[in-house]
């Protein structure tokens, strides 16, 4: 999330019919960005306003950043509105521009009238606009309506800016936030029922159930007589066809629309923030997926029409049709079954202090293997977001702690074949990493992984076990697609205000063929290692001298 700028209304007269115009261009097969993408170790995160650039990424020089810039409110509708030239500068470091924006909070002045806003505007199922104070600004915001084709086009309007002004990827945030229902309905879902929306749920059902006669729509979802969807009506005529709201409020659902007593609550589905599951063919999923999909596309085909170039597309989360996933780690996640329902701790801290003993081992492989099946084998990387609590620990944590976090958590991820991105800048005025005397670590942290970045790239999780002769120590084996490659990696999480390195311990791993050679390199060593090892029968034994942070073995 970033602060909003104010402004006066800037949307450019016909900008909708402008955008609706080219996506009608936008059937052109989806096409790759950049080659490089599948080559990137080292992210960053440094987000800034559309008409400034963040130094410390110069002094980094990371392979990209998740987002350089975001457009928020009218900030972004126009190409005078950027300062495109630090592409020019992000280039000569070898660097990857990603433009980026909301794809779902919209404010009054992002449009031309009142009309226009309250048509972009989710809707509850009253049929009222949904209010999203919650989110702390100073103008009324609302979330905007991924349904209706002129946000869709609004949207690609200023998409295309970026392109046109030169990025090499578009990060679009909060894809699917329209469905939560805000503060105002303790997100319960009651968000989403605008006439755009259950048009397209009439066509969902129609097409789900081909032969449903008025009987069967009564029988099987409790439907009335004048109210059952029609195949002889257009889809979007809710006076004479099914009307959802209608539906809610005859069965006492207006205020909690995904009641376990709704029948039709299972074919809405229950959309999951930034998430778009595989599996999920709900009507809400298979709808938004369409669309992103569109969306998608249609940003992708105008790179290529007028750059004659791919262009990188990311979202916030696990998303389909992506070059990488980039997922915001804040509380109240759906990435672990918790208790307390604030899901996978993805920066533990006890008392102020970091809990380096936690491992987020499984946390990380099933980011992984969930963007596996939802997107295919992209990169994911994670990345603190913000503001949230969790940034808020990191943010608090003592110096040495707060450089222990990434030599943990964030070799961790490399451990499991994703990627932290290291945290730069946000857009709330929080520290920087250059005011809480980071910069010094980052350079130099990061320099291993760019020196030994084959190993880091493009990697599986390897389905044979490794064994480690002492508590405390996480191990994974990683796969190099195509080449076959592996890796041992072994973090320590023997923690205490500090590390407690481990010393003279045994690795094990069935690793079907024995390896000629065992090489040893870490971030906390400078030159390589050869362990004693011994290999029988596919079986590799091998001690390990001394663990500080974490060791990658090569075989």
């Amino acid at each position: 999330m970033m602060a909003r700028r104010s402004g006066a209304p800037r949307w450019p007269a016909g900008v909708a019919a402008v955008a609706l115009a080219a996506w009608g261009q936008a059937a052109a097969p989806a096409a790759a960005g950049p080659s490089g993408v599948r080559d990137f170790v080292v992210y960053a995160f440094s987000q800034s306003d559309v008409d400034e650039e963040d130094p410390q990424v110069y002094r980094l020089r990371p392979d990209t950043t998740v987002r350089a810039i975001g457009k928020w409110s009218t900030a972004g509708d126009e190409a005078a509105d950027y300062d495109f030239t630090q592409i020019g500068r992000y280039h000569a470091r070898g660097v990857t521009f990603m433009g980026s924006g909301t794809a779902s909070v919209i404010f009054p002045k992002d449009f031309p009238s009142a009309e226009v806003f309250d048509d972009m505007s989710t809707r509850d199922a009253n049929g009222d606009p949904v209010p999203h104070d919650e989110l702390g600004f100073p103008e009324p915001a609302r979330r905007g309506n991924l349904f209706n084709p002129r946000y869709r086009a609004y949207l690609l309007s200023w998409a295309r800016v970026q392109v046109d002004g030169g990025v090499d990827g578009i990060n679009l945030d909060e894809v699917n936030a329209g469905f939560s229902g805000g503060s105002k309905y303790g997100f319960n879902g009651n968000e989403g029922f605008d006439d755009y929306t259950i048009a397209d749920f009439n066509r969902y059902l129609l097409a789900k159930y081909p032969g449903f006669t008025a009987a069967d729509w009564k029988a099987r979802f409790g439907m009335t007589d004048g109210n059952v969807p029609r195949r002889d009506v257009p889809a979007g005529d809710l006076s004479a066809n099914f009307n959802y709201r209608d539906y809610l409020r005859a069965g006492g659902w207006n205020l909690d629309p995904l009641n376990a007593a709704n029948p039709l609550a299972p074919e809405w589905g229950r959309v999951v923030a930034n998430r778009m599951y595989a599996e999920d063919t709900s009507f809400t999923a298979t709808y938004l997926r369409r669309y992103w999909k569109e969306l998608v596309d249609a940003i992708r085909a105008h790179a290529w029409r007028t750059r004659h170039r791919g262009v990188l597309v990311s979202s916030n989360g696990l998303w389909p049709y992506v070059d990488f996933n980039s997922v915001g780690m804040y509380p109240w996640n759906p990435d672990e079954r918790t208790p307390d329902f604030r899901g996978a701790d993805y920066v533990p801290v006890a008392g102020g202090h970091l809990n380096g003993a936690k491992s987020l081992q499984s946390q990380y492989r099933y980011l992984k293997e969930q963007s596996a099946r939802i997107a295919g084998p992209v990169p994911v990387v994670v990345f603190i977001d913000w503001p949230s609590d969790m940034m808020t620990a990191y943010l608090g944590l003592p110096p040495r702690e707060r450089e222990d976090y990434w030599r943990i958590f964030g070799a961790e991820a490399y451990a499991n074949g994703i990627f932290p991105a290291f945290h730069l800048k946000d857009t709330v005025g929080d520290p920087t990493a250059t005011d809480l005397g980071m910069m010094d670590f980052f350079t130099t942290y990061t320099r291993f992984y760019k020196d030994h970045r084959a190993l880091f790239q493009d990697n599986t999780i390897g389905a044979q076990e490794v064994r480690v002769g002492v508590a405390g120590v996480a191990a994974s084996l990683l796969v190099r697609r195509g080449t076959g490659r592996r890796s041992i990696h072994l973090v320590n999480h023997t923690y205490d205000r500090g590390i407690m390195p481990r010393s003279g311990f045994t690795v094990e791993a069935d690793v079907g063929s024995c390896p000629r050679r065992v090489t040893a390199i870490s971030p906390d060593f400078p030159q390589t290692k050869s362990p004693a090892f011994s290999c029988r029968h596919g079986t590799l034994r091998l001690t390990v001298d001394r663990l500080d942070y974490s060791t990658v073995i090569e075989l």
